[in-house]
């Protein structure tokens, strides 16, 4: 049997739970390397690995200084896809680790 899950309940679910800045990362997340791939191509998926988010920051790690470059480049924009589905900004910045 499929149910049918309404999105108000799931959030009040995840809240209750305790577990919402964790659900609200990984959302960041997937909707960051869902952007990535976009905009530079699917082989940025193996380059660029989101690791986590704090304070508002999105720390990655990426393959290269060139490609830290390159997605500073396109900072601004990013960051604009990836806030327009929150009331607030919830990703304010990028911190590169190179590998």
């Amino acid at each position: 049997m499929i149910v049918k899950i309404n999105r108000q309940m799931l959030d009040r679910s995840i809240k209750r739970l305790g577990i919402k800045e964790e659900v609200e990362a990984a959302r960041v997340i997937a909707n960051f390397q869902a952007i990535t791939v976009k905009q530079f191509g699917p082989r940025v998926k193996y380059q660029i690995k989101p690791l986590y988010l704090k304070n508002q920051t999105l720390h990655l790690s990426v393959t290269s200084s060139v490609l830290a470059t390159e997605i500073r480049m396109h900072q601004q924009e990013i960051l604009k896809d990836i806030n327009h589905n929150y009331k607030k900004p919830v990703v304010t910045g990028f911190r590169f680790l190179t590998q």
